[in-house]
């Protein structure tokens, strides 16, 4: 698992920016702030996987201190995976505001041969449930493709 912390040097109050309610946003696979970018999106599968075989999807998600990591949804019909990943918030503590990057890794499988397609979506940009509409962060999908013999 690859960790990085970048800190920002200073720090800011959950109380002030939640509610006290425990919110839920899309996870952030984008952080490159200005289009998409090969060096911020990771979304690695395998090339080739055997029928049935659980496989690994790995998914590089950018959150700050406000934010852990939560549920991830997995959707499978026939030879297509919907993956999206969730982030949900930390309320009532202090925190540096520094920015999180994390690869998060599931696992699911196809149960028929052929060429199968892993969508993975998220945002574009840290958005935290409680501000409402992030107009900055717009949801995006970036699709692999894996051989099911």
């Amino acid at each position: 698992m690859m960790v990085a912390v970048l800190t920002a040097g200073f720090t800011t109050s959950c109380e002030t920016v939640f509610s006290g309610e425990e919110g839920e946003v899309m996870a952030t696979i984008d952080f490159s702030r200005g289009g998409p970018s090969p060096d911020t999106i990771v979304v690695r599968a395998p090339d080739t996987i055997g029928v049935r075989q659980s496989f690994p999807v790995t998914i590089r998600t950018y959150s700050g201190c406000l934010l852990e990591d939560g549920r991830t949804q997995i959707d499978v019909r026939g030879l297509r995976a919907e993956v999206t990943p969730f982030m949900r918030t930390i309320p009532g503590r202090n925190c540096a505001d520094f920015l999180r990057v994390k690869d998060r890794v599931v696992h699911t499988r196809f149960t028929s041969r052929g060429v199968g397609t892993v969508t993975v979506f998220g945002l574009n940009d840290i958005a935290y449930p409680s501000f409402g509409s992030n107009s900055r962060a717009d949801t995006i999908q970036v699709e692999r493709t894996v051989v099911v013999r």
